[in-house]
């Protein structure tokens, strides 16, 4: 991705390799980011979104397809329709809403996510009440009141 291809929507961080997209922005084909990426809140992919490095899926932000990250952090009330995989460690935060996670790492679940199937290598923690389907981890399954 470059940081003209959505006009002003888009900024890049040169130092760290990040590019930034601003709340409230849409993207109808498929988006291939070459680095870290951070979305503002309202922003929706229509179709997949791969991530070459770090992502940051800002609060009540959508992807209809696939997600593919090194690592992912998922915001507030986020939603993703297909399956989220990652490298390394996962996050989703209050009200995430996803079909599949599968993580090379651990997942941090946090009060009322909801996901139909978790698969990963670590833990697994849960904060508070969630709807999860199903749980396939090689580590713990760790449950914490909220």
């Amino acid at each position: 991705m470059k940081a003209d291809d959505a006009g002003h929507a888009i900024r890049k961080h040169v130092k760290s390799n990040t590019y930034i997209i601003k709340n409230d922005t849409f993207f109808e084909k498929n988006v291939h980011v070459s680095g870290n990426l951070i979305t503002g809140t309202h922003v929706g992919f229509l179709g997949d979104l791969i991530v070459d490095g770090a992502l940051s899926l800002g609060n009540s932000s959508t992807v209809r397809g696939n997600v593919r990250a090194e690592s992912a952090f998922i915001g507030n009330d986020a939603e993703i329709g297909g399956i989220l995989t990652t490298i390394d460690d996962t996050t989703l935060l209050e009200g995430a809403r996803l079909r599949e996670v599968d993580s090379g790492g651990s997942v941090a679940i946090k009060p009322d996510a909801v996901i139909d199937r978790i698969v990963a290598e670590g833990n697994v923690e849960i904060s508070g009440k969630a709807s999860i389907g199903f749980i396939s981890t090689k580590g713990k399954v760790i449950v914490r009141k909220a």
